[in-house]
């Protein structure tokens, strides 16, 4: 119970850093969702991906309207919707509208690869948001093809359904949910140390004597 508290409130940050120990340098790189911002500072969230590939549509038709608004539509509540967007489709993927049902129904989170608009609508009336860029220009729906629970590539990093995602004022990280099970201890470990190098820091120790120190 205690390792599922400290993985619900865990900062990206150290997460990363667990995960290095536990799969070796540069591995958080491959977890690490690059370029997502918060769009409120103080947001973070925990949650297990609802993925969404949004790609220009062969023709245009009514269909994909459905099909695209349909995908948001059956997000589960306590999910991190993860949108994934291969080409252009004319403009943003979400706005305050989308935005508003998903909150509505209860999603925990948005990591948007591609632009959102209505910036003040999304404050007001969507869920915690990261995003790669905003835009002014609408979405064609009618000319956007729409999976849904798809594995996902996001900067070159691989987002299955299911996946936990974690997101804050540091960006957004994806683990998969096998392995969080290993993660809890070490990234107990993670904060333990960094607590005993702001000790150490201020009590006037210098970085080479704080970091030098073995761990208690």
């Amino acid at each position: 119970m205690a390792e599922d508290k400290l993985m619900a409130t865990i900062a990206t940050p150290v997460l990363s850093n667990a995960v290095e120990r536990l799969e070796g340098p540069w591995s958080p790189g491959a977890h690490a969702l690059r370029g997502m911002a918060p769009l409120r500072r103080g947001d973070a969230v925990r949650g297990p991906a609802y993925t969404i590939r949004l790609r220009r549509a062969a023709k245009p038709a009514a269909a994909n309207v459905e099909a695209l608004l349909g995908a948001y539509d059956d997000a589960p509540a306590g999910s991190v919707v993860v949108v994934e967007v291969v080409d252009d489709v004319g403009g943003a993927v979400l706005g305050d509208i989308i935005a508003h049902r998903l909150k509505a129904i209860g999603v925990a989170g948005v990591v948007v690869a591609g632009p959102v608009r209505d910036l003040i609508g999304l404050e007001e009336f969507g869920p915690p948001i990261w995003y790669a860029q905003a835009t002014m220009l609408g979405l064609e729906m009618a000319e956007t093809a729409t999976e849904a629970q798809v594995e996902l590539s996001v900067g070159g990093t691989r987002v299955a359904p299911g996946d936990l995602v974690f997101a804050d004022i540091d960006g957004a990280f994806v683990v998969p949910k096998a392995t969080m099970g290993a993660l809890a201890p070490i990234a107990a470990g993670v904060i333990a140390r960094e607590e005993q190098w702001h000790r150490s820091l201020a009590a006037g120790r210098s970085l080479l004597e704080t970091l030098r120190a073995p761990a208690n």
